[in-house]
């Protein structure tokens, strides 16, 4: 069957007495017809709504269009609060559109997008894509919600040397063309980035070697997506170099790996052209920081706390709901 051409329409908003085009779409295909989102997102029933809030109370402002400002963005306009979800990048998902680029979370991404898409459209949320806001665009608002995700730490830097460098996420969302020869991943968050960018990298036809400290790659994920990371990894008969570490030059020495059970470190082999760097993932905490003390009432939810999985974040998403509805009653 043919894949569905991509559906874009474009809006001109206003936001904050600035105008700006966004392309409103939804860019993948549509989930698949024998599968509902309720069944994986658990969308409330109607029946089930939340209290309602006046709509006199003014607009909420949710910051982040990723599963946990989704989920908090559609509960609020569900209980009867006119709301806004801006999104800096031209579409939704955060980094959860980024791993929709891989086998392992291909059909996780199509059927949350799926579900998005309904349920923003049900519940009227205004959504604005491609739109930065500004500690300043936040005074306009009652109440705001952050849901700015994470991104990854700044990694050590690479000084010179013969290869390429770049990161996982580049890697998985840019993964052609790479320096000629062997790609040697580094894991250094233990999270997905590192086994996902070799999991595409090897996809494309590369050579893939994925080093990390822990005894496993991805040691911070469950027993079952190990397992199953571990299996389409040696199909893909990428090398996996456990409990190692890439030794980074001050000179111009070359760049080393260094077994951690051994303690002996050697080269990297001749026909590693490229390294890719899976940095730890921390909060972005930048519009955090310039709001925190002041008015309105700004909470922060999802991976703008700290990293979590997609369940967690939609779940996040809907408890700031229900905690504002708590302290209204108060």
């Amino acid at each position: 069957m043919a894949r569905p051409t991509p559906r874009f329409h474009e809006h001109r908003i206003s936001i904050m007495d600035r105008e700006c085009k966004a392309e409103v779409g939804f860019y993948d295909e549509p989930p698949p017809e024998h599968t509902k989102g309720s069944e994986i997102f658990g969308h409330p029933k109607k029946s089930a709504k939340y209290p309602a809030l006046p709509r006199e109370h003014g607009q909420l402002l949710v910051v982040g269009g990723g599963p946990a400002g989704v989920a908090a963005a559609t509960a609020a306009a569900r209980s009867g609060a006119r709301v806004v979800l801006a999104e800096r990048s031209r579409r939704l998902g955060g980094q959860l559109a980024l791993v929709g680029h891989t086998v392992a979370n291909r059909l996780l991404w199509q059927r949350w997008l799926g579900w998005a898409q309904a349920e923003l459209t049900a519940e009227a949320v205004d959504v604005r894509l491609n739109t930065t806001i500004t500690e300043d665009d936040c005074a306009h608002f009652e109440r705001v919600i952050l849901a700015t995700g994470a991104r990854p730490m700044d990694p050590a830097t690479l000084n010179g040397g013969p290869y390429a460098v770049l990161s996982a996420y580049t890697a998985i969302s840019r993964p052609a063309p790479l320096t000629g020869g062997s790609v040697l991943v580094i894991d250094h968050g233990h999270e997905w980035p590192a086994v996902d960018a070799a999991e595409v990298l090897a996809t494309h036809g590369y050579a893939v070697i994925l080093a990390t400290e822990a005894a496993t790659p991805g040691a911070l994920l469950s027993q079952e997506e190990q397992e199953a990371y571990a299996r389409r990894l040696a199909a893909l008969y990428v090398r996996v170099l456990p409990h190692h570490q890439l030794l980074i030059p001050s000179g111009g020495e070359p760049y080393m790996l260094r077994d951690m059970a051994s303690g002996q470190a050697r080269p990297l082999a001749d026909n590693v052209g490229t390294i890719v760097i899976a940095s730890k993932r921390v909060p972005d905490t930048d519009l955090w920081q310039r709001l925190r003390y002041r008015s309105p009432h700004v909470q922060r939810i999802g991976d703008a706390m700290t990293p979590r999985c997609v369940q967690d974040a939609i779940a996040d998403g809907r408890q700031a709901v229900m905690s504002s509805h708590r302290s209204n009653r108060v």
